[in-house]
């Protein structure tokens, strides 16, 4: 059976395709395994694909038993779980540019200097120009004991890999045919491709997922490997694979298939689920055992308001109304949250002649902000008595108060665009502290204050 993640699905084609968008959002609204340090997505089965695709298809509010789920997509994807695995191969598109093509193995010695960090080639042998591979390794290794008893130095590198192979160089710019944009399969390394296969033995015709034998000990490649022929799925008459097919052995796959996807840890179909009535203000108990409806509809309708939201307050970054700027924040390529700023000036009251933009955190906390410049200057003329004052020097306090003011940032919702279109910033702060302004739209406070002139 093939599990793989729904992007996986995606890339061999057994998910239907989508655009990116709704590709994203479906992916999401699945959900992780595993733990916020190392989230995985769910493995899907072809079974388990061709259900979320025909439930997403059909949209939110209709349902489909397990009967009703039978198409040519579920039975396809019962053919696939039973017999057929993924395979990878060399990618059957890829083309040559027919330039130089030669492919041998190097066996490079060099010849390292600690002082300077300089690496010298001293020989490179070339399978098939005068050793094979063996006798090359042989050869290397004897060259390398000579030129240490002469004296050479000892930290030899000895490489050798398969992979280092010269192609030649490749006539197309880019490694790409001028036209399909085809990669040259000759230049760099061969390009691979994962499909959907199965071996099938060419005189007795027994199918087979895999030629590796799993032992206990080892898994080894079975004997007669070279007898079998690699099927790829897309490559096939669907149409006659399908002649064969038990609808009722398709029924069972299907509702095997439902018990998994309704789960806790995967909740992606609903049968009997819960609705909120915003009228009524209660839920509604909606759905019919045994008829099942895709659940991930919550998250992508969430995730497309995400979407609109985003655009809208992109599109709205920097706009100026009524001494109102429109302001965001970005947290992710998919969430950008925006609001209406606009300053109004407030006053505090300061034991020290400093720039606003000193004063300490203290001062600035909403507590000890006033609306109205006289308001400060009273609360300065009781500091600065005798009595109130705690620190004195020559019978005089030692520090005076004085009122400093200060630039305070307010802000709204975009909901609440009337308000923006209606008010200054500075008329906005005043009404919403005198309580003329409602509760719901309310962003400053909460109108809980007892001392007359204190904001809360």
């Amino acid at each position: 059976m093939i599990e793989e993640t729904y992007n996986r699905m995606m890339d061999v084609g057994l998910a239907k395709s989508r655009d990116k968008e709704t590709k994203q959002m479906i992916n999401e609204a699945m959900g992780n395994k595993g733990n916020s340090w190392n989230p995985q997505r769910f493995p899907v089965s072809a079974m388990q694909m061709a259900i979320l695709d025909r439930l997403y298809d059909i949209g939110k509010d209709c349902t489909l038993n397990a009967k009703q789920m039978l198409s040519e997509g579920t039975r396809l994807a019962y053919v696939v779980d039973k017999d057929w695995g993924l395979h990878h191969i060399h990618d059957r598109k890829q083309t040559s540019c027919g330039h130089d093509e030669v492919e041998y193995e190097i066996y490079t010695l060099y010849d390292f200097d600690p002082k300077t960090g300089e690496r010298t080639t001293v020989y490179e042998g070339k399978e098939g120009e005068k050793y094979t591979l063996e006798e090359l390794k042989e050869a290397a290794s004897e060259l390398r004991d000579a030129h240490v008893a002469l004296g050479g130095s000892e930290r030899w590198d000895h490489r050798y890999s398969d992979t280092n192979t010269y192609k030649g160089q490749c006539a197309w710019d880019n490694k790409r045919h001028p036209e399909t944009g085809l990669p040259c399969k000759h230049h760099r390394q061969p390009v691979s491709e994962t499909v959907i296969g199965q071996y099938k033995h060419r005189e007795t015709g027994h199918i087979r997922q895999s030629l590796i034998s799993s032992g206990y000990w080892r898994s080894h490649r079975i004997d007669d490997a070279d007898s079998y022929d690699l099927m790829i799925w897309d490559e096939q008459d669907h149409a006659e694979i399908l002649k064969g097919v038990d609808d009722s052995e398709v029924l069972d796959s299907i509702k095997y298939a439902i018990r998994q996807m309704k789960t806790e840890s995967r909740p992606w179909l609903e049968s009997n689920y819960e609705e909120y009535n915003r009228e009524t203000k209660q839920y509604d108990y909606k759905g019919k055992r045994g008829h099942y409806r895709l659940g991930l509809w919550w998250s992508i309708e969430r995730q497309q308001k995400q979407a609109m939201d985003t655009a809208e307050n992109i599109a709205l970054s920097g706009t100026e109304l009524n001494g109102w700027t429109y302001t965001t924040t970005t947290y992710s390529v998919s969430q950008t949250e925006g609001r209406w700023q606009g300053t109004v000036p407030v006053y505090g009251v300061c034991t020290r002649n400093k720039p606003k933009d000193a004063l300490s955190v203290d001062w600035t906390s909403e507590t000890m902000l006033w609306r109205y410049e006289q308001q400060a200057e009273d609360v300065c003329k009781l500091l600065n008595t005798e009595r109130l004052s705690s620190d004195y020097m020559n019978g005089e306090p030692k520090e005076q108060f004085s009122v400093v003011e200060i630039e305070k940032t307010v802000e709204l919702k975009h909901i609440h665009i009337d308000l923006v279109k209606q008010y200054q910033p500075h008329e906005y702060y005043f009404m919403c502290h005198q309580g003329d302004i409602p509760q719901e739209q309310n962003q400053i406070c909460y109108h809980e204050t007892s001392i007359e002139g204190v904001a809360q």
